[in-house]
């Protein structure tokens, strides 16, 4: 069944190889005056910015026990779902205990992953979008920006987009939770009646406005 997504990025084994080409739906025409400034271009990477706004420890402490910190740093166009340490803090405490236990991993792992983009996606890209993007870890989140905060999945986008040098962050009030995705992907397959979809927006920030940097290849 033909579904339309909101930006194709690629699999897990791609986050820890080199760059890779990112295909892209074509470009929307967008009212450039309703278009809103971005916030000033950061020279940290995306783990230095989440260590500078004090309220990540626990999100950097499983991206680090997930062996993903390093990649995170250094890799070019990335996007960050990102749960604060109140998002963790009200998971039951045998929960939490239990994710960040060394021989849970992979499991560990793999729920990072499907907080990762590998593609720097910007606020206009999302504004008035809705449709499903693939994470790093291979399974797609549904991102809605249709209403009065953007979606993602049953997460709500609390912050302002947060820039970095090689991408950006969303501050989200839950766990994305890549089980549940996996299970309404099967649900959806099984369906002959395609969802309904907004089409898509891809675009370049509007003139005279600053974009997000990107760490020189």
């Amino acid at each position: 069944m033909l579904r339309m997504k909101l930006l194709t990025a690629v699999a897990a084994t791609a986050l820890l190889a080199a760059p890779a080409a990112i295909a892209q739906t074509t470009p929307a025409h967008v009212d450039q005056a309703a278009a809103p400034a971005l916030p000033p271009v950061s020279s940290e990477n995306v783990i230095e910015v989440l260590k500078m706004h004090g309220r990540f420890t626990t999100l950097l402490q499983a991206l680090d026990q997930a062996q993903l910190t390093e990649t995170l740093a250094t890799r070019d166009r990335i996007t960050i779902f990102a749960p604060t340490d109140a998002v963790f803090a009200a998971l039951p405490e045998g929960e939490r205990t239990r994710l960040l236990d060394p021989a849970n991993a992979q499991e560990l792992r793999n729920l990072m992953l499907f907080h990762v983009l590998v593609a720097d996606l910007t606020p206009e890209q999302i504004m008035g979008a809705r449709g499903p993007i693939a994470t790093a870890g291979g399974i797609e989140v549904e991102i809605d920006g249709t209403g009065d905060a953007i979606r993602v999945a049953d997460a709500t986008v609390t912050d302002p987009a947060i820039n970095a040098a090689n991408g950006g962050i969303y501050v989200i009030d839950s766990l994305l939770d890549p089980n549940a995705a996996s299970q309404g992907d099967s649900e959806e397959m099984a369906d002959d009646t395609p969802p309904p979809t907004t089409a898509v927006k891809d675009e370049g920030p509007a003139a005279g406005e600053p974009s997000r940097a990107s760490v020189p290849e």
